[in-house]
C-alpha cells in the first residue's frame, strides 16, 4: 500500500468515527459496532456494523475485494476483462449484474448503458483515465456505432455472460451499487449496518435507541457544506454529480456524466441526482440517468418506475434550485438554494 493511500484510509477512519456518533448513538445487541476502512474500486470505504462479529465484518471485506477484483476493467484475468477481450465469461456475480444493468438500460431509454466504455475511454474517463480531451468528431462517431446494451447478453444458464465484439463494458456506474445490495444480503443475520461506499451509502436496521439513520447530502457546490438532512433507513442512497470529475479546455467545463446516445457531456440542468431505494444497483444507476435525463425527465421516470421500484429523488440544478421527493428530507437553512417539494 502506498503512502498516499494509507493517508486516505487514516482520514477515512476519523470519517467513519464521526459518522458512528452520529448513527450507532450507545452500543449494539452484542457489544460496541464493529469498524473497518477497505480501499477498493478506486476509493475509501467505511463499514459500520451493530450486533456483529468480526467473521462478519472479515466476510464483508473479502465480498468487496472479489468484486473489486472481478468487475475491474483494466486488470489482466478479471472477469470484465475476459468479457472486453474474449467475448464471453462465466461468472454467476457478473451475470447478476449484467442482467440487471440491461433491465436498468431498459427502463432509462438508454440513459445508463455499461456499453458506453468505448466513448468514456476516448474522452479519457472511466476506469484508469488517461489524458481528458474532446476526442475527434469522427473517433467518437465510430466510438459510438459500439454502444448499445443489446449488445450484453446472459445465457440461459444463469452464469455465461456473452459481449458482441468490438463493444465493450465498463460498471464504474454501478459497480458500488451492486457490491451494496451484494454486503447487505451477505450481512442479512447481522443488526444495524452503515456502509459508507465512497460517499454512497446502504442503511440497513435503526440506532440503537430504535430512531431512523441521518444522512446529509452533500452540497455539490461545497464539499464541506449540506443542503440537508435524510432520515431513513433500509435503503441506499447513491449520489451522481457532474462536479465530480471534469476538465476545461478552451473555456469550456467538460464532465464525466456522458449521454451515450450522443457521446457528448450531458447538458440537462442537473448539477447532481440523489437517489434513495431498496436497491442499490438501481439507486447507482439511476442516479447517473437522472442526471443524464434533466430534472422534468428524471421526475418522469420516478412516476413511470413506481410499480417496478419507488425510489425517492434529490435533485440540484444548475440555477441553484433543489427539488426533493422524500417525505423525510429535512433542508439546510441559510444556503443560496431555493428548496421545492415535489409530490
Amino acid at each position: 500500500m502506498n503512502g498516499m493511500k494509507q493517508i486516505f484510509l487514516r482520514l477515512a477512519a476519523l470519517a467513519g468515527a464521526l459518522l458512528l456518533l452520529a448513527g450507532c448513538g450507545g452500543r449494539a445487541a452484542s457489544g460496541a459496532p464493529l469498524r473497518r476502512t477497505v480501499f477498493a474500486m478506486d476509493t475509501v470505504m467505511t463499514l459500520t456494523l451493530c450486533g456483529a462479529s468480526d467473521a462478519d465484518l472479515q466476510a464483508a471485506e473479502d465480498e468487496i475485494n472479489r468484486l473489486d477484483a472481478a468487475l475491474a476493467r483494466t486488470r489482466a484475468g478479471s472477469d470484465v476483462y475476459t468479457l472486453n477481450h474474449t467475448g464471453s465469461v462465466r461468472s454467476a456475480a457478473l451475470a447478476e449484474l449484467c442482467a440487471r444493468a440491461n433491465e436498468l438500460a431498459a427502463e432509462t431509454g438508454g440513459l445508463f448503458d455499461v456499453t458506453v466504455a468505448p466513448v468514456l475511454a476516448l474522452w479519457g474517463f472511466g476506469e484508469n483515465a488517461g489524458d481528458l480531451r474532446v476526442p475527434d468528431g469522427a473517433a467518437l462517431a465510430e466510438a459510438l456505432s459500439r454502444v448499445g446494451y443489446e449488445r450484453l447478453s446472459v445465457d440461459g444458464d444463469g452464469e455465461t455472460v456473452r459481449l458482441a465484439l468490438p463493444a465493450q463494458v465498463d460498471f464504474g456506474g454501478v459497480a458500488k451499487g451492486f457490491a451494496a445490495d451484494r454486503l447487505l444480503r451477505l450481512l442479512d443475520r447481522t443488526g444495524g449496518a452503515v456502509l459508507d461506499l465512497g460517499g454512497d451509502v446502504a442503511l440497513r436496521g435503526t440506532r440503537d435507541d430504535g430512531s431512523r439513520w441521518r444522512v446529509a447530502i452533500r452540497d455539490p457546490a461545497d464539499a464541506g457544506a449540506y443542503l440537508g438532512v435524510l432520515e431513513t433507513t433500509d435503503v441506499c442512497v447513491m449520489t451522481s454529480g457532474v462536479y465530480e470529475r471534469y476538465f476545461e479546455q478552451d473555456g469550456v467545463r467538460y464532465h464525466h456524466i456522458l449521454d451515450p446516445r450522443t457521446g457528448y457531456p450531458a447538458d440537462s440542468g442537473v448539477v447532481s441526482a440523489t437517489v434513495v431505494c431498496e436497491s442499490g444497483v438501481r439507486a447507482d444507476a439511476l442516479a447517473t440517468a437522472c442526471c443524464a435525463a434533466g430534472a422534468d425527465a428524471a421526475l418522469r421516470l420516478r412516476e413511470t418506475l413506481a410499480d417496478v421500484m419507488p425510489f425517492d429523488l434529490i435533485l440540484v440544478t444548475d440555477d441553484a434550485r433543489v427539488l426533493y421527493t422524500c417525505a423525510d428530507f429535512t433542508p439546510e437553512p441559510g444556503n443560496s438554494y431555493t428548496y421545492e417539494a415535489v409530490s
